[in-house]
């Protein structure tokens, strides 16, 4: 699927929200597969011993959030007709890109420096938060505005 660039009389770039939106889902749902499968495989691994339960809880919360909105806008608008010309700036779906995909790299580098670190797994994914937490909010609002936006592209 390739993004349509316009240009506006005010010379901004904007891109057609439906292809931000598949892209933004293509980037969330790819990467939380792979984080999810990283961490279905150290479960069963036994990685994490009797405290699996509480590595899941650590998780669920960081993804099920945003996966949910994305799915849930994404299945709203496949039925709406007047989301057809909806466009967004292309400098803030870059910036919702470039924040969505540094958080879940962050995600995954917790899980995958965790066998490393010299203390317990849980207390490395409870200090995770400390910069999670805000990168999260960030990464929310972006993607709360591309993914309620229904502002139509002006004639």
């Amino acid at each position: 699927m390739t993004t349509r660039i316009t240009s506006t009389r005010n010379t901004r770039n904007l891109v057609e929200i439906e292809a931000v939106r598949s892209k933004l889902a293509a980037l969330w749902l790819g990467s939380s597969g792979l984080i999810f499968l990283t961490l279905v495989v150290q479960s069963l691994r036994l990685v994490y011993g009797s405290k699996t339960q509480e590595v899941w809880g650590w998780i669920l919360p960081t993804l099920m959030p945003t996966l949910s909105l994305i799915v849930t806008v994404l299945s709203y608008s496949a039925l709406d007709p007047a989301m057809s010309g909806t466009v967004v700036r292309l400098d803030f779906y870059r910036l919702a890109f470039w924040l969505s995909g540094a958080y879940l790299f962050v995600i995954l580098l917790t899980l995958l420096v965790q066998p490393f670190s010299s203390g317990d797994p849980i207390q490395l994914m409870q200090m995770s938060n400390l910069w999670l937490g805000p990168f999260q909010g960030l990464v929310a609002s972006a993607l709360g505005v591309l993914f309620a936006s229904k502002k139509p592209q002006n004639p």
